[in-house]
């Protein structure tokens, strides 16, 4: 297992130590930006460099399961004493590492801003990282799905069949909605009303998730080893 860190960690180290320059995104974004402070405002500005921090983040952390989906690696792994469980436990245990420190550094950053701002008396600063850890549930509900289908069926296919899949589902549930709009009027107002709860809920379940991604994984990696172009 040692090996199989330090393998991830050579050949990704890069990836991993980039989450530090995404979750600085709104104050490198403002500072280049500060120019543009008077007319578009502060808080959009970092607001924006948060989104596109996220954005970043979440590509980067695909980059790590390129190189991958090869025949060779997959049989080799298959037969070490880790196996391809251990691999693939290694794999999500680091992307999930990326995106705590991707969380970290955002926090960290957007509170020492604002303290900085408040030591030199501009009290109109707020901190915009309230959203920060929704933002990383959501991104760990968003590698729940892209992995699967990764190992599954190679990097360039299964962004292709993950996307034919997300539009199904986006038309199915579509339809849902417009022939049950009352229903959802009731559901949302459910949600409104229970917030603080449903957001829990909706935050162990997305771990719960990415467990079952892994799982699923773990089911699939022999059969998309097998479908490799190489």
């Amino acid at each position: 297992m040692t090996g199989l860190v330090y393998k991830e960690w050579k050949q990704n180290r890069w990836f991993i130590l980039s989450m530090i320059l995404c979750g600085s995104a709104p104050l490198i974004v403002l500072l280049i930006m500060r120019g543009e402070i008077k007319d578009i405002g502060e808080a959009p500005i970092r607001i924006g460099g948060m989104i596109a921090g996220f954005l970043a983040a979440g590509a980067l952390q695909m980059m790590v399961l390129r190189g991958d989906d090869r025949k060779l690696w997959g049989y080799w792994i298959t037969s070490t004493a880790d196996g391809y469980k251990g691999f693939l436990r290694v794999k999500y245990e680091m992307i999930f590492a990326m995106i705590v420190l991707f969380l970290f550094t955002l926090q960290c950053v957007d509170r020492g801003y604002c303290a900085v701002a408040a030591d030199v008396g501009t009290r109109d600063v707020g901190e915009i990282s309230g959203i920060a850890v929704l933002l990383c549930f959501v991104q760990i509900l968003l590698r729940a799905i892209d992995i699967p289908f990764v190992y599954r069926f190679g990097s360039k296919k299964g962004s292709f069949v993950k996307l034919t899949y997300l539009i199904m589902l986006t038309i199915f549930l579509l339809v849902l909605f417009i022939l049950n709009k009352d229903r959802f009027d009731s559901i949302i107002e459910v949600f409104k009303t229970n917030s603080s709860l449903m957001l829990s809920v909706s935050l162990v379940l997305c771990l719960a998730l990415y467990y079952l991604s892994y799982r699923i994984t773990c089911r699939l990696y022999l059969k998309g080893v097998e479908q490799y172009d190489h």
